[in-house]
């Protein structure tokens, strides 16, 4: 019964991670594809380019950074959810649920750490994100403002 129960709490655990994480994405990969400019998308056909090379050549370099904005928000989202996920109904692994432990025997020195070990791995999962966008996405840095 508890490996059952296990398996069930970290599947509402990833479906939380995925349900924050899937509609800011959907969004900005939408938008950044219909801002495409219709002029590329013709000249490419009259030189004889497939949907594919199209999408290829310009739609997808053309929502690689709103991809990625929207990546940025989402893993920072999806790691908040799925902690407080954890830490409102825990199920004997994670930061979370070590956090409810502390709270339940008022180890407060064991929260406070937990919090600080969540803030720096969330900082961590954001920066992991920017060094993928500088790799697939570098050419598109935007200047200082």
């Amino acid at each position: 019964m508890r490996s059952t129960r296990c398996w069930w709490a970290s599947t509402r655990t990833v479906l939380i991670a995925f349900m924050i994480s899937f509609f800011p994405i959907a969004v900005s990969v939408s938008i950044g594809l219909s801002t495409l400019e219709p002029e590329y998308r013709d000249i490419l056909r009259a030189l004889g380019a497939s949907r594919f090379t199209i999408f290829w050549k310009i739609a997808l370099p053309k929502t690689l950074p709103e991809f990625f904005g929207a990546l940025k928000v989402s893993v920072t989202l999806a790691f908040i959810g799925t902690n407080l996920m954890e830490i409102v109904e825990p199920h004997g692994r994670g930061l979370g649920h070590l956090f409810d432990s502390g709270k339940i025997s008022a180890d407060y020195p064991l929260m406070f750490a937990v919090l600080i070990a969540l803030a720096i791995l969330g900082i961590l999962l954001y920066y992991v994100v920017v060094v993928l966008e500088r790799i697939f996405a570098g050419w598109a840095e935007r200047g200082p403002a």
